[in-house]
């Protein structure tokens, strides 16, 4: 008996089917091309005209072409409600691109560049990669549906996601006021995120300008935001701009970028929080050294009055900071600073440097130390107080301190006060 060759069969069947693809879509380029044009949007400026149509009535605000794409057929044509179809998106030849769909899930969703499947990896292929993201209520435009799969754009991020929890059409129009959200832009190159709304609150975060936060409750002077991996802050309303926006996604690298501004703005906000108690700890210093005030002497004898200057020095011991070139007992002092600035205040003048200090008075001999002398070691100045005692500034870092008598090689013993 002759037996039947299927594979010669199976080529038969195979050329007649590629023909009647071949003649079916050549047909459908002929209804295509003889199809009128379905009230296609021309440019963005006819929006206006549109009646009020809900979600469909602002496609170009959020959907479009990928950013590779070569097409602008979904940037650039919209529909209104007039129409029998919500949110359908058509050619110039009257073909529905894509229709608008909107994720009504509780939490956020994955948008792959494939669809997901074990079986792929038993082919020995990849598996699907993440290219973005979609939040409760975020707007995109299906372009088509693949089992449990749809394959979706939106804000330039394309791929594919789950049907379970989308909607379209007019239940996607009903879910119109979930598709918005309130957000601030920052508007200065250092906008602070706080941990209360307060001026006094600690600053958590530290951003640049024009970074998008998620407006959680407005408040007259400070308003409390979400921040992408650190949770909640609060920011000053005059260091925000408010807005308006549709919900859409957001790509991996920009979702990426964003969390390294917030991680960096951590770091910089500690190194603000840092200074800022540093600048507290120095006004509440000032205020501190302002309220001293040399005492008067208890007598009109002299060693009661070198015993009123050696007093007055100790009261800045552990308060007062070196600061070098300064004489400012309200602010820092070095080391010939402070001591001019401690006569000064009993209304006696000095030199002003170390050097001229060394040799600008009487120089008398160890034997006849006195409290209130300038002790000048190797290019530096203290004033002894008594008990083989000095105080003086020591250098940067330091505080006025207590030092010994001896801690230097000493140079010279000058007396201002006869």
């Amino acid at each position: 008996m002759k037996r039947f060759d299927l594979t010669k069969l199976n080529k038969y069947h195979g050329i007649l089917f590629a023909e009647a693809i071949a003649i079916v879509g050549i047909l459908c380029m002929f209804l295509c091309a003889a199809a009128p044009a379905r009230n296609v949007l021309a440019d963005k400026s006819q929006v206006a005209s549109i009646p009020e149509a809900g979600v469909g009535h602002v496609i170009d605000s959020y959907v479009g072409a990928t950013k590779e794409s070569s097409t602008e057929l979904l940037s650039t044509t919209a529909l209104g409600a007039t129409l029998t179809e919500y949110n359908e998106f058509y050619d110039a030849q009257g073909g529905i691109t894509g229709k608008l769909i909107v994720y009504n899930g509780e939490s956020r969703i994955n948008i792959y560049d494939k669809i997901p499947g074990y079986e792929r990896v038993e082919k020995g292929e990849a598996l699907a990669i993440i290219k973005g993201r979609l939040e409760p209520g975020s707007v995109a435009t299906l372009i088509q549906k693949t089992g449990r799969w749809y394959q979706i754009v939106s804000d330039g991020v394309t791929g594919y996601v789950q049907t379970e929890d989308f909607r379209t059409g007019k239940d996607a129009e009903a879910l119109q006021d979930q598709t918005y959200k309130n957000v601030i832009y920052t508007a200065s190159d250092e906008t602070w995120i706080m941990d209360g709304p307060a001026a006094d609150s600690t600053v958590i975060c530290a951003l640049p300008q024009n970074v998008m936060l998620t407006i959680l409750e407005v408040g007259d002077e400070y308003s409390r935001v979400s921040v992408p991996g650190l949770g909640e802050g609060w920011i000053s309303n005059s260091e925000a701009s408010f807005s308006t926006v549709r919900k859409q996604a957001i790509s991996v690298e920009e979702e990426g970028a964003l969390t390294a501004t917030v991680v960096a703005g951590i770091d910089w906000a500690a190194d603000i929080e840092a200074q800022l108690q540093a600048e507290a700890q120095g006004r509440a210093r000032s205020y501190a050294l302002a309220q001293i005030a040399p005492a008067e002497p208890d007598s009109d004898d002299v060693a009661a009055f070198r015993n009123a200057i050696a007093s007055y020095a100790q009261e800045f011991v552990g308060i007062l900071p070196y600061v070098w070139a300064s004489s400012d007992l309200t602010y820092g002092v070095d080391c010939s600073g402070f001591t001019s600035a401690i006569y000064r205040a009993y209304g006696i003048d000095i030199p002003r440097s170390s050097d001229a200090q060394a040799y600008g008075g009487m120089s008398v001999s160890m034997d006849d130390l006195r409290p209130g002398d300038i002790i000048a070691y190797p290019g530096h100045v203290a004033l002894y107080i008594g008990g083989n005692t000095v105080v003086h500034a020591p250098g940067d870092g330091t505080t006025v301190s207590y030092g010994d008598l001896y801690m230097m090689e000493i140079i010279n013993v000058v007396r201002y006060i006869n």
